[in-house]
């Protein structure tokens, strides 16, 4: 069964725009934006994707185009070229690190996890650090499935003409936005109706993968991608002739120096990591089935617009609305399902452009999702040998499909506190302390977001910066580029950038999101 490859750059650069361009930014993006400054943590989150983003993805493209090899192989062929055995060293102390840091806030099985990884680390090197990026992967899916089947749920809400709630003739939109918060809050707390939105999500992403890299994923992104992008223009024709929504694009992109505080840089700098999908070994694995002759900085430089202008968009199809019937930009979370179904009930033709936007709200998820799931599946197809033979795609799309399904399940039934299962409740305050949440939902996503993805970005530094070393890893950026188009210096700032800058930026985060760095 021979490797598939892209057929073409644009298809990767689209399938890689795509697993970046998700919930994080038509969802997450705009609340973030909505609670730290707007336009401020705009210009804040433009400049960390430019200067601590770019050079890590460039690193992990590298990382797959080189070795050609699923993210476990990958990062252990990596680091056997590098010839310092002492980099292992590193990880493990970087390991025992974490455990201390969670030993403070009580978490005893993040402590348990780490120490193992000390020793994983100490004898397996960067190889158990592919295994982690592959579980993170997975692990982020599996609640990121229960985000989807929300919006299936809302689409059909749309469709249908039920997304407001019904209320009283010549009510205000506040107090719709309320009554629609108040809906979701009942469809959360359903979990046998969320359960069928989650299914029919994570089947939606199955069938995608079933059909591999250049039926499946690449064909998925070059029709969807552009979809996605003619529905955000049309959702944004809309918003931005809405009568006073000139304040909300002012506030998106007009930063404000109040605004800027040491938070606002640190949140942005998350953000970073999960809207560029860093660290979840999916770049590593896209980049993987990329030619020699397609060019790294091309191809990541595209991505990082393309991403970056999609939160944008969201943010521009968001929030001259939102101003335009006078409710706050700070709703958060519900933002989208709370506050946007009355900004839609208020529009001419609503239901219409609340399903142009629930539409492309999906569309967005999946490109990721897929992306997500590929990770696994790669390590299972390349890995579960019989023989000379490697394993089927279907085989390891079921078992990717049956992991993230049963462990997205928990999400599914505490999305609304643990009333649901007070035993998974009782035991996950036992075992994650401090990080411990109201729901298995909330308490993944920020054992994943704000510790698992800081830490394998950083680790990823270390290999592509120091132990690979970015000088000899550079060439290979300004290969395929005969015709001279990126300067020579390049190379040297992508270097300086991934050695100094981005594990600076990471560490800073990790030292916030613990409680040591105050903002």
């Amino acid at each position: 069964m021979t490797r598939e490859n892209w057929t073409s750059s644009i298809g990767f650069i689209l399938a890689s725009a795509g697993s970046a361009i998700g919930l994080g930014n038509i969802w997450k993006f705009p609340y973030m934006a909505g609670e730290n400054g707007g336009g401020t943590f705009v210009l804040v989150y433009v400049l960390c994707v430019a200067f601590i983003g770019l050079p890590v993805m460039c690193g992990e493209m590298l990382i797959g185009r080189h070795t050609r090899r699923n993210v476990i192989n990958a990062m252990g062929k990596i680091e056997r070229l590098s010839g310092q055995p002492r980099v292992r060293f590193v990880l493990s102390v970087l390991s025992a690190g974490m455990a201390v840091a969670f030993a403070t806030m009580h978490a005893w099985l993040p402590v348990a996890l780490a120490l193992f990884g000390v020793w994983a680390f100490a004898r397996r090197g960067f190889a158990a650090l592919g295994w982690v990026c592959t579980a993170v992967a997975l692990a982020i899916l599996s609640y990121y499935a229960v985000v989807g089947g929300w919006i299936v749920d809302y689409i059909w809400r749309s469709v249908s003409g039920t997304l407001a709630p019904a209320a009283a003739e010549g009510a205000a939109v506040t107090e719709v936005a309320e009554a629609a918060g108040t809906v979701f809050s009942g469809y959360v707390a359903n979990p046998w109706r969320v359960l069928v939105g989650f299914l029919v999500f994570m089947a939606l992403t199955g069938v995608v993968l079933l059909g591999g890299i250049q039926k499946g994923i690449e064909r998925m992104s070059k029709v969807l991608m552009p979809a996605l992008f003619v529905l955000l223009l049309v959702v944004i024709a809309r918003s931005v002739t809405l009568p006073g929504a000139g304040e909300g694009i002012r506030f998106l992109l007009m930063p404000t120096a109040e605004a800027f505080t040491p938070k606002v840089v640190l949140m942005a700098l998350g953000q970073v990591f999960f809207s560029l999908s860093l660290g979840m070994a999916i770049t590593v694995t896209y980049g993987s089935y990329l030619h020699k002759e397609h060019n790294i900085l091309r191809a990541a430089g595209w991505v990082g617009v393309l991403d970056t202008l999609a939160a944008l968009l969201a943010g521009l199809a968001i929030f001259p609305a939102v101003f335009a019937v006078g409710l706050e930009p700070s709703e958060g979370p519900g933002l989208i399902f709370g506050a946007l179904p009355a900004v839609f009930d208020a529009m001419w033709l609503g239901p219409l452009w609340a399903t142009c936007f629930f539409v492309m709200l999906l569309i967005a998820a999946v490109t990721s999702s897929v992306a997500l799931l590929e990770c696994g599946a790669t390590v299972f197809i390349e890995r579960w040998r019989r023989g000379h033979k490697r394993g089927s795609r279907r085989h390891a799309v079921a078992v990717g499909f049956a992991l993230c399904t049963l462990l997205g399940l928990l999400a599914v039934f505490s999305t609304a506190g643990w009333g649901g299962c007070e035993a998974a409740g009782k035991a996950a305050a036992l075992c994650m302390g401090e990080l411990a949440h109201d729901s298995w939902f909330n308490l993944l996503d920020n054992f994943a977001s704000n510790w698992c993805l800081p830490f394998t970005a950083l680790c990823i530094t270390l290999l592509v910066g120091w132990a690979w070393g970015s000088r000899r890893a550079a060439p290979e950026l300004l290969a395929a580029d005969e015709a001279g188009t990126f300067p020579a210096w390049l190379p040297r700032l992508w270097g300086f950038l991934i050695r100094w800058v981005s594990p600076v930026g990471i560490i800073l985060v990790f030292l916030y999101v613990s409680g040591f760095l105050g903002a």
